[in-house]
């Protein structure tokens, strides 16, 4: 199957559905998954100052999908020579 072909639904079906989704409190495991960003590269990231804002309670990291799908649109570029942030 082609990614053409994938029916994905839109975020305004998802939070239709589950208004509070955008702003659910997920696992760096979640993220990664969603953005195929490495769970070390975002530990990395943290501790360097980049990459999406984070929550941390305790010893506990959550992002809010939300952020992370703004911090997606900041480091969006056209072609390579616009330089990026983490």
């Amino acid at each position: 199957m082609s990614v053409s072909e994938l029916a994905l639904p839109s975020i305004d079906e998802i939070t239709k559905e589950n208004p509070a989704w955008l702003d659910e409190a997920v696992s760096a495991d979640e993220i990664s998954r969603l953005t195929g960003i490495r769970v070390g590269t975002l530990a990395t990231w943290r501790s360097r100052g980049g990459g999406p804002r984070y929550m941390k309670l305790g010893s506990v990291v959550r992002y809010r999908r939300r952020a992370v799908f703004e911090w997606m649109v900041e480091t969006e570029r056209p072609h390579t020579g616009i330089a990026g942030q983490r």
